[in-house]
Parts: structure tokens; C-alpha cells; sequence
């Protein structure tokens, strides 16, 4: 079960990482004024959504070996 959670964690920061670089794209060819701070958050969102998605297989981890240390 805790498997499949951390599979489907991986999958949404697969489609939140491309959905925002095709967003800056889109963005950049609709205001390109406006281009270079979408272009910041998309490289501060690289770096901070898999932090997320790793601490949260830490926690997912932690917790899988708790239960077997309680069985």
C-alpha cells in the first residue's frame, strides 16, 4: 500500500515539473516581458518539489519501518 503511495507521489512530481516548463513555455511566447520571472519560479520549483516528494518518501520510509517494529 505505502508503495503505491510513493508511486503516485513520483508521478505527480513527474506532471507538476513538465506541466510547469510547458507553462513558462507558453507563457514566454504570450508575455515575454514577464518571461524571466516565470523562468525563476519554474528553476526554484525544480528544486523544491522534489525536496518535497523526498521528504515525504523519509516520512512514507519511517513509517513503513515503525509498523514492522510494532508487528
Amino acid at each position: 500500500m505505502l508503495t503505491k503511495i510513493r508511486q503516485i507521489f513520483a508521478i505527480i512530481g513527474i506532471v507538476l515539473l513538465v506541466g510547469l516548463y510547458v507553462l513558462t513555455l507558453v507563457i514566454a511566447f504570450i508575455d515575454p516581458t514577464a518571461t524571466m520571472s516565470y523562468l525563476m519560479a519554474a528553476i526554484a520549483a525544480t528544486i523544491m518539489i522534489p525536496v518535497v516528494l523526498w521528504f515525504l518518501n523519509v516520512m512514507i520510509k519511517s513509517r513503513e519501518k515503525n509498523k514492522e517494529q510494532e508487528e
